[in-house]
């Protein structure tokens, strides 16, 4: 396997650059934003579990050729410890989002590793793998705990070399990310690296002969030479931590200094060795902690969220699916019994009329009431499912028109309720005319459907415009009305408040006047009081471009 880059799982701050790094190399190596997150889900769980349970865990991101040329992206969590039987339910919940998980045991340590399938191996060459390496040596701290991490790792690295070879010293002290001195028993400062003359803006000579006092912040400097004072008289190492003035921005960041005494045989100190090192985003994460108490909670509420959604995706992707079967048998198969059913009833009530009792003739009644349900409920899903397929084309559409069309259409029902509906002028806006008639239809009549027996229906469409780009269509009526716990729920699929013996309906209505508003870009929502009136609120863009296909 070809190592891109590693991560030392040591805390909670190193599982979010482990999930950081996954999701980054998923997106170098051209997979999907669903793919990506699915992948960097997985390796959060079973790295989470090397935290907990391992010793000293790390994680391992490359790319790997097997027989035949096919290259799989290759991650590994390894630890010294056996930690593989704690992990049982993050293995199983990971195995549901990667291609495969092998589990290698041995003596030494032991190893998890995830695989995903490169569908475009061929594209990822050997040097575009090298670029994927360099992209991660070169990548910026993604984080202050990176940065500081970094630092860190950086700092042994250098401290190893430091002793392998004390004449290296000069370059390395030059090289290490600190700030190093060294004073003689005079207090003369006789060497400074790099890092302190650049950091400071001044030279040995010049930090002899100057006060401290202009690289120390005000608050920090009366304890500053308190300790350094008390180092002096009684011949002991120095630690502290202060604020010490960058000289090319100005600013007071935190910094360790520490002074460790260099003493001769005699035990006579003969010079000090100093050493400032940067802890300014250490400071910043701990103060970060402070004031987010719940940032642990906050993150463990990530990681459900995301395998939640991973399970609304899969659920989602599923139920389109079924969908979509549903919309080919409700639109062919189930239509053909259907007519067949309601033929040969038609038939035994015109041909066997006379030797059909009352009794078989009820039966044939109810045989078609039945049937009348089921094509209502059919046609409704089949309106339904087509709306999660269909691509939607807008066109100005004038809603008086659309008013009226919709009051020629409900007529015979108007009348026969003696209701009255008032409609105020309504603007034109783009939309889809079919769709838009549709969702005001199924207002409107579940308006007159829900009207309080022996009183009038009074139905208003009303406007308000509270923005200039979009438009507020109110319907209102004086019907049964409903409680307001379930102003939500009524929006739900097949969901219904009454019985179909008190008011007729498949339960679907409401949620294609719903799916039609998301589609223009716009909302509904719904209110009442029980036996007062029930509100519909349709907000809809006045202005959208024309054409525009529309697929959610």
């Amino acid at each position: 396997m070809k190592e891109i880059v590693r991560v030392k799982l040591e805390n909670e701050m190193d599982l979010i650059l482990a999930h950081k790094r996954a999701m980054k190399l998923c997106e170098l190596t051209g997979f999907s934003l669903m793919v990506q997150t699915s992948l960097a889900t997985a390796v959060s769980e079973i790295a989470r579990c090397a935290i907990e349970h391992g010793q000293n865990a790390v994680l391992i991101l490359g790319i790997d050729v097997l027989t035949g040329g096919r290259k799989i992206l290759k991650i590994v969590v390894q630890d010294p410890s056996d930690f593989s039987g704690r992990a049982t339910e993050a293995i199983f919940y990971a195995k549901r989002l990667v291609d495969e998980i092998e589990t290698i045991k041995s003596s030494k340590e032991t190893k998890i590793i995830l695989k995903q399938q490169l569908n475009f191996g061929g594209t990822i060459t050997d040097t575009k793998v090298d670029t994927f390496v360099k992209y991660f040596q070169n990548e910026p701290p993604l984080s202050p705990y990176d940065e500081l991490r970094r630092k860190n790792l950086l700092l042994q690295d250098l401290a190893d070399k430091l002793k392998e070879s004390e004449s290296d010293y000069q370059v390395l002290t030059d090289t290490l990310p600190i700030m190093m001195f060294s004073v003689n028993n005079r207090g003369v400062i006789s060497y400074t690296n790099r890092w302190l003359q650049d950091y400071l803006g001044a030279t040995p000579k010049e930090l002899t002969n100057v006060s401290w006092q202009n690289f120390v912040h005000t608050s920090d400097y009366s304890q500053f030479s308190k300790d350094l004072s008390n180092a002096i008289q009684r011949q002991v190492a120095l630690k502290g931590q202060y604020r010490f003035r960058e000289k090319s921005t100005g600013e007071f960041l935190w910094h360790i200094l520490s002074v460790i005494p260099l003493k001769n045989e005699k035990d006579i100190v003969t010079r000090w060795i100093g050493f400032i090192a940067d802890i300014n985003a250490q400071k910043l994460v701990e103060q970060t902690l402070k004031d987010n108490r719940g940032l642990k909670e906050a993150q463990e509420q990530l990681f459900i969220n995301q395998r939640e959604l991973q399970q609304k995706i899969i659920e989602l992707n599923r139920s389109n699916y079924e969908l979509e079967q549903f919309a080919h048998l409700a639109s062919h198969d189930l239509q053909e019994p259907l007519r067949k059913l309601f033929f040969y009833s038609d038939v035994l009530r015109k041909r066997y009329a006379t030797i059909i009792d009352d009794a078989g003739v009820t039966m044939i009644n109810n045989m078609n009431l039945a049937a009348s349900r089921m094509k209502e409920l059919i046609s409704d899903l089949l309106s339904y499912s087509q709306l999660q397929q269909q691509k939607l084309e807008f066109e100005p559409v004038d809603l008086n028109a659309v008013m009226e069309e919709i009051m020629r259409d409900l007529d015979f029902i108007i009348r026969d309720k003696n209701a009255k509906i008032e409609v105020d002028a309504l603007p034109i806006i783009t939309g889809n005319k079919l769709r838009l008639r549709q969702l005001f239809t199924n207002l409107i009549s579940n308006a007159l459907k829900y009207s309080k027996k022996d009183v009038h229906p009074i139905i208003k469409v009303s406007i308000v415009l509270p923005e200039p780009d979009r438009v507020l269509i109110n319907v209102r009526d004086n019907g049964i009305g409903f409680e307001d716990q379930y102003r939500e729920r009524i929006f739900g699929l097949f969901e219904r408040l009454h019985t179909r013996d008190q008011f007729p309906g498949t339960g679907i209505g409401l949620s294609i006047c719903k799916r039609i508003a998301e589609l223009h870009h716009g909302t509904i929502a719904a209110s009442s009081i029980v036996n007062e009136y029930a509100l519909f609120e349709v907000t809809l863009p006045v202005n959208q471009n024309l054409n525009l296909a529309l697929n959610d």
